[in-house]
């Protein structure tokens, strides 16, 4: 049960550490209803034939009874072999439906799981006043004693109206063949079987979502709770916080110490300043190196003419390459005509030519 101050829904981390401790939502009736439906319908399917089989071996036996050699611990051995090969095909079939279907309708309800946690010992429950008031005093255990009961209560229902049913055709079986007495009592018990089987199976799934809901509950965290977990797997904000803080300024000083390098800055005069930086020789295309708003800017032009780089002023170039173009990237196409027109003038003003 959760407590009144866990509100939250348990995060995606605190259901996979449940999940490791071997905490999933799991109904024992879904598991024990598959493999006790596989049994009694394998052995309705195998029935008939059994019984023939049966049939036989007992003539055979009883033809032979004189035939044998004094019993012993050999003969009776192999007497034993021999009368149960012909059952080991059903009993093989029985116990692989039921495995095939116990282990399907557990993979269906938590997936595959092996939690390593479940097999160390716990001295806690060697604890007899513990053990107590866990078998009579926990809630778990009222819940799963009315389950039990409600099961019994059905089962005596559903066999009451499966031989009331048929109870008509009990008193002319004196008449009929020992085979057809055994055929007509097997009917009767897998009908009641399939009944029973399908009501524990229901059973099982509503136990499921209630064990589900459970176990949710249980996980449920508080405000506090969420919030530590948050900074543990996101780190502490402060912490982020001065990070970006250092990441932005080392950012700026590596954009600075490339303003020297550049061809021309454009301003917008004063409010933008973009750096831009040609080589014909190793570039397709000019690349924005340096980019600022007001101060930075004011700072980027500073260093422009400690380092006698051209400021040319272009309010409209300078406002399209600083929203459009990120650091350290070449000028996209649509800028090219502008640009080139920058630098040429550039080029004049130093005497040289555009390769």
């Amino acid at each position: 049960m959760a407590k009144p101050e866990q509100t939250e829904k348990a995060t995606p981390k605190r259901v996979r550490e449940a999940r490791g401790r071997g905490q999933v939502p799991r109904s024992v009736d879904i598991g024990g209803a598959s493999i006790f439906l596989a049994i009694i319908s394998t052995i309705h399917v195998g029935f008939l034939a059994t019984m023939d089989m049966m049939g036989r071996d007992f003539q055979i036996a009883f033809a032979n009874v004189a035939s044998h050699q004094e019993v012993n611990i050999y003969s009776a051995w192999h007497l034993f072999i021999r009368s149960g090969l012909p059952y080991a095909g059903l009993l093989g079939l029985i116990f692989l439906a039921a495995l095939t279907l116990g282990v399907g309708a557990n993979l269906l309800q938590f997936g595959f799981l092996f939690s390593p946690k479940l097999l160390q010992p716990k001295f806690s429950k060697l604890n007899p006043l513990s053990g107590i008031k866990r078998v009579f005093f926990s809630p778990q255990t009222l819940v799963n004693f009315a389950k039990q009961m409600a099961k019994l209560s059905v089962v005596i229902v559903i066999v009451y109206l499966g031989v009331k049913d048929s109870i008509s055709h009990f008193f002319s079986l004196a008449h009929v063949a020992p085979r057809e007495m055994v055929q007509f009592v097997e009917g009767i018990c897998f009908g009641i079987g399939v009944r029973f089987g399908i009501l524990l199976l229901l059973l099982g799934i509503a136990d499921y979502f209630w064990e589900k809901k459970q176990l949710s509950d249980s996980l449920k965290m508080t405000k506090t709770e969420v919030k530590d977990e948050n900074k543990q797997s996101e780190g502490n904000p402060e912490a982020k916080a001065a990070l970006r803080s250092r990441q932005r300024a080392m950012a700026r000083r590596r954009m600075m110490a490339a303003v020297p390098r550049a061809t021309v800055v454009v301003t917008n005069p004063t409010h933008y300043a973009i750096a831009l930086e040609w080589d014909e020789l190793k570039m397709a295309a000019p690349v924005l190196t340096a980019k600022g708003a007001d101060l930075l800017a004011k700072r980027i032009r500073e260093i422009a003419i400690e380092n006698d780089v051209p400021i040319l002023e272009n309010a409209p170039l300078a406002r399209a390459l600083y929203d459009k173009v990120a650091l350290d990237t070449p000028v996209p196409a649509d800028l090219y005509a502008a640009v080139a027109q920058v630098i040429a003038f550039v080029y004049r003003l130093k005497n040289k030519t555009i390769a």
